[in-house]
């Protein structure tokens, strides 16, 4: 480093390790081989630039809709009670999709996986063979995806009239960096087109099955439902990904405790082991390049 080594600026101010110091090594040497050594506060490798808080999170079609997994366990309760409805009757189709579902959950629990997807289906299924049983229709039971999809779409339309896109809120609670999302131009543009994007797949399922549910047609409403259900949800992850990417990357942004915590420059003569009146001696010392 120019200024402080005497040695000029093509040797090499610390030694190789192993090998004792020489003569002219100067506690600032010592002290800026240690600094160099701490780990970086902005999540970057000193070696080679790259740090774990430029990372992107990256998902596949598969996994946003949970693999194929996921496809049987949200359509199977849907098929059987279609097959069942058409067969025997509606009571049948009810009790096939609520034992579908709870074989489900079941299954998950004795495997380990996740239950939480699981548990929200069979509450699904539950609560919308209980709405046709009361009714005696079997499109009824299509009633309660069609009053969501209704629900998300005002809940999401409100959210930017106010300026609180509901996805600002998803990205800050998968990423930190986008804790100040509100603050920000880029990050506040990113959350409210990626908003629309989900108002516009949840209008879409509205309208569709809203047509078919008043026009009576159960077996389109069924496979609409399915049709309308992962796919499009995997389809919506990935464009909201792309959003975020696009317009916002969190690779632009920092933690939190990152900015409180400042850049790392100061030397710690203690810590260091450093005698801090030959350092001051080094500072002042004049050298020639």
């Amino acid at each position: 480093m120019p200024g402080l080594s005497p040695r000029g600026n093509n040797a090499p101010d610390v030694p190789p390790p192993g090998e004792d110091a020489p003569f002219d090594v100067t506690p600032l040497d010592v002290a800026a081989r240690r600094e160099s050594q701490r780990p970086r506060t902005d999540g970057q490798d000193p070696a080679d630039g790259r740090g774990t808080a430029s990372a992107e999170f990256k998902v596949s079609f598969s996994e946003a809709i949970g693999g194929p997994r996921g496809i049987v366990d949200s359509s199977l309760p849907t098929i059987a009670f279609v097959a069942l409805n058409s067969a025997a009757g509606l009571a049948s189709g009810i009790i096939g999709a609520v034992v579908v579902g709870v074989a489900i959950f079941i299954l998950r629990m004795v495997r380990g996986e996740p239950k939480q997807q699981a548990f929200s289906g069979l509450l699904a299924v539950g609560v919308a063979g209980y709405i046709a049983s009361r009714t005696g229709r079997g499109k009824d039971y299509f009633l309660v995806s069609i009053l969501r999809n209704a629900g998300a779409v005002v809940v999401g339309v409100a959210s930017l009239a106010v300026r609180r896109p509901l996805a600002g809120y998803v990205m800050a609670g998968l990423d930190q960096r986008y804790a100040d999302w509100r603050n920000h131009r880029d990050t506040l543009r990113a959350a409210n087109w990626a908003t629309g994007v989900w108002i516009v797949v949840y209008f879409l399922r509205f309208a569709v099955q809203g047509v078919l549910y008043l026009a009576d047609r159960d077996g389109w409403l069924a496979a609409a439902n399915l049709a309308l259900g992962l796919p499009l949800f995997g389809l919506a992850v990935l464009a909201t990904l792309a959003i975020v990417r696009k317009l916002a990357p969190a690779s632009r942004f920092e933690p939190p405790d990152a900015a409180e915590e400042g850049p790392a420059d100061a030397v710690d003569p203690v810590a260091d082991n450093v005698d801090p009146f030959a350092a001051r001696a080094a500072v002042r010392e004049p050298y020639d390049d």
